[in-house]
Formats: C-alpha cells, structure tokens, sequence
C-alpha cells in the first residue's frame, strides 16, 4: 500500500520552483560543484544519488559545513528525529529505504520544524520510479529533491 499523494501540489510546487522534470539529475562536474556551493551556502535541501561510497564522499564533505546539531540515519537504525523546532542537518543515508512509517515521519517532523532544517539525503537509484510506484512519498520526494546530484562511480 502506497503513501497518500498530494502529487498535484507538490508538481505544482516543482513547477513554481523551477525544479528539474521528475526523474532528473545532474551530474557532478565542476558545474555542478558551483551548485553544491550555493546548497552549502543557502541550505537548500539536497538529494545525491550514486553508489554508496561515491554519495558518502559528498556526504562526508557536506558536514564539514553545518552549521547546526546533525542527525544521521541509515537502514537498520530508528530513525530518531529531534524534536520540532530545534535546527537540524538530517543526514539520510539510503532514503530509498525509508518505510512507509518513517517517510511520514520526516514528513510531519519537517511540517512540524520552526527551526532551521538542512535535509541532505542519498539513494542508489533515482527516486521517481518509487514514486510512480507508490512506494515512496511523492510530497517527500519534492521536500528532498530541491537539487539533486547524481554522483558518477569510481569506475565510470
């Protein structure tokens, strides 16, 4: 069973926003490297995908820069939020993997957070087909993907 969707909304949010067509990313070239500055600077929310020890690199460099108390999750933790209104980098390892349960649940924390809130987040594979899916959270998804990278592997 899917998460409830409010993709209307949320594609006409994108739309406003001038996000990417859903499903698309950049990829990290020295262009790009301008675009994780202004994520840095601005804390606009950032979704890396890539494999895993490609998306930690970035991860890794990305903290250097908070500001504020971080949380880290990967699969096999609770996910354990603080509470509303406290600044937060949130750091979600695979966010692929998130349940359903706890999709809503960074969902109503981020609705929830007077705070300063940076969402930085990495998945293997590129989210959309989850949503299309049903699988993952399209509201969540659009709260995630303000930019998104993709991370090319050692290999290629």
């Amino acid at each position: 069973m899917g998460l409830p969707s409010n993709a209307d909304g949320a594609r006409a949010t994108a739309r406003a926003n001038h996000l990417p067509p859903p499903g698309e990313e950049s990829t990290l070239s020295p262009e790009t490297l301008d675009d994780l500055h202004m994520v840095r600077v601005k804390r606009t929310n950032l979704l890396v995908v890539g494999d895993p020890a490609a998306t930690d690199a970035v991860l890794d460099e990305l903290r250097l820069s908070a500001r504020e108390s971080i949380v880290s999750w990967r699969p096999g933790q609770p996910l354990d939020l603080p509470p509303p209104g406290r600044s937060t980098t949130l750091l979600l390892h695979d966010v692929d993997q998130l349940t359903v349960a706890a999709q809503a649940a960074v969902l109503r924390w981020l609705d929830q957070s007077a705070g300063r809130i940076w969402v930085v987040s990495t998945s293997i594979e590129p989210l959309w087909p989850q949503v299309e899916t049903g699988v993952f959270s399209d509201v969540l998804y659009y709260r995630l993907n303000i930019v998104c990278v993709r991370v090319p592997s050692d290999e290629s």
